[in-house]
């Protein structure tokens, strides 16, 4: 029946397709679920995983479960949605990343895991005028980015000093099917198929973009390849692109023109006129390279929208519409 598997984080983007790749490989997967969390990712695949319903900052309900499952991998994904808006948004935020990461590497170190493997962000680099490397510095200019180097540090830390098996992947731009629907590539897509008008930011700001499946598989290596305690490594394509330059790509693959309004969306926290991923590092040493083009991924995306909007026509209103 393949590995037992602990995912924290199972309903959000990546950690949805995670999932849907350990449960075709056969895995048994433990899916730690927030009281409050959307099911709409893993609908059709909940006769095939196991939800436990716990928060991670309910410390004593945690380690309760892992004791119970003993997982052989634990992979952490879990963290507050979007960016931080206000002082509560910032102090979640932080108590996920810190207490939350906190208690399920105690959990790790109580059952013996074989592999943790711990889901970073580039927001932990902060701005770098260069291609991010795993060496740098960690100077978040961001909340969500303070969060996640927050979490790392503890990773490093648990690694070193308590010999949990460690590793840390930092994902840059992610996109593709189950992304949330106001983030910026689903939202250009539904233009494309629905002809409505987008917003754009100025020109000029820059994304290493990623499809979510090269994203899984370098989660998938990290998680057996041989590495130092709590190693880190990058996650994107070496490659950025303008958000201007997108909606070109984004036209051509789909045939259509969109109609955007270049300037009306305000940068967010972490647009920046450099921002893209050095991979040398997971290339050599997890034997990753990232398999998806700009192009193809956005051609696969865009796919999967058609087939999930026309779903949502025909069984009513779902999940899968702009805030």
């Amino acid at each position: 029946m393949g590995a037992r598997i602990f995912v924290t984080g199972a309903t959000g983007f990546i950690g949805a397709n995670l999932v849907r790749r350990l449960v075709t490989e056969g895995h048994q997967v433990h899916a730690v679920i927030r009281p409050d969390s959307d099911l709409w990712r893993l609908r059709d695949l909940l006769d095939r995983i196991t939800l436990h319903w716990v928060d991670l900052l309910d410390s004593g309900g945690l380690r309760h479960v892992a004791r119970a499952v003993q997982p052989e991998v634990i992979f952490h994904l879990a963290m507050t949605g979007g960016h931080p808006r206000g002082a509560l948004d910032r102090i979640r935020a932080v108590q996920v990343g810190v207490i939350g990461t906190l208690a399920l590497l105690e959990a790790a170190l109580e059952t013996g895991a074989v592999r943790f493997v711990h889901v970073g962000s580039s927001l932990e680099y902060g701005r770098v005028a260069r291609a991010m490397r795993e060496s740098d510095p960690l100077r978040p200019v961001t909340d969500k980015g303070l969060a996640k180097s927050l979490a790392s540090q503890l990773v490093k830390f648990y690694a070193r000093k308590h010999g949990v098996s460690a590793v840390i992947v930092r994902p840059f731009s992610v996109y593709g099917p189950w992304e949330s629907p106001q983030r910026f590539i689903p939202t250009l897509l539904r233009a494309a198929i629905t002809g409505e008008e987008i917003r754009l930011t100025p020109p000029g700001y820059r994304h290493d973009f990623i499809f979510v499946d090269d994203v899984v598989e370098g989660c998938l290596r990290a998680a057996s390849a041989r590495t130092r305690p709590g190693e880190a490594f990058n996650l994107g394509t070496g490659v950025q692109w303008t958000n201007e330059e997108v909606v070109t790509l984004a036209e051509e693959v789909s045939g259509r023109k969109i109609r955007v309004i270049p300037g009306a969306y305000p940068p967010g926290p972490a647009d920046a006129r450099c921002w893209v991923a050095d991979i040398r590092k997971a290339c050599r040493r997890l034997g990753w390279l990232p398999e998806w083009s700009l192009a193809a991924g956005l051609g696969r995306t865009l796919d999967w929208l058609r087939s999930y909007l026309n779903d949502q026509a025909e069984c009513g209103p779902g999940s899968y519409v702009r805030p």
